[in-house]
């Protein structure tokens, strides 16, 4: 009996370090995912403000283009044309960082469904471990009543 007891202890203890070690992981892939939601959130605003910023130059290079049809004279043209070369390197710059940002935006997303499978995933290999424990613990513990009886 004493056989008995000692063992189901070390079983016990074995099983609830595996537990532990099964709950740290899933904590650590909860901390995980929040803190790739916040960088998500993140690179949204920054996409948002991109936007902004881009629809701003045009809108500027538009009012340029206008002055520069009404013909305001020969006078201020190169200084025009210099303006609107400066302007178009700008709505360029804009556009490529755009672009930058809507990659990486992308890019989280992906990583964000890819932690998301995995910790689903992980979730059932546990309540399938978990199920698999209680049966042989219902088998050990029913072998066990027949050799007392």
């Amino acid at each position: 009996m004493k056989l008995f007891r000692s063992q189901r202890n070390l079983y016990i203890s074995g099983f609830s370090l595996f537990l532990w070690l099964v709950l740290r992981r899933v904590v650590s892939l909860i901390i995980q995912l929040a803190v790739e939601m916040e960088g998500h959130d993140a690179w949204k605003t920054q996409v948002e403000n991109s936007n902004e910023a881009a629809k701003k130059y045009m809108e500027d290079n538009e009012k340029l283009k206008k002055i520069l049809n009404r013909g305001r004279g020969n006078v201020g043209e190169k200084e025009i044309s210099a303006e609107n070369e400066k302007l178009k390197c700008e709505i360029e710059k804009a556009k490529t960082e755009l672009t930058k940002v809507t990659e990486e935006l992308t890019k989280s997303q992906a990583e964000v469904g890819a932690l998301k499978k995995q910790s689903e995933g992980l979730s059932r290999e546990y309540d399938r471990l978990s199920r698999q424990h209680d049966q042989l613990q219902n088998a050990t513990d029913s072998s066990q009543n027949k050799k007392d009886e």
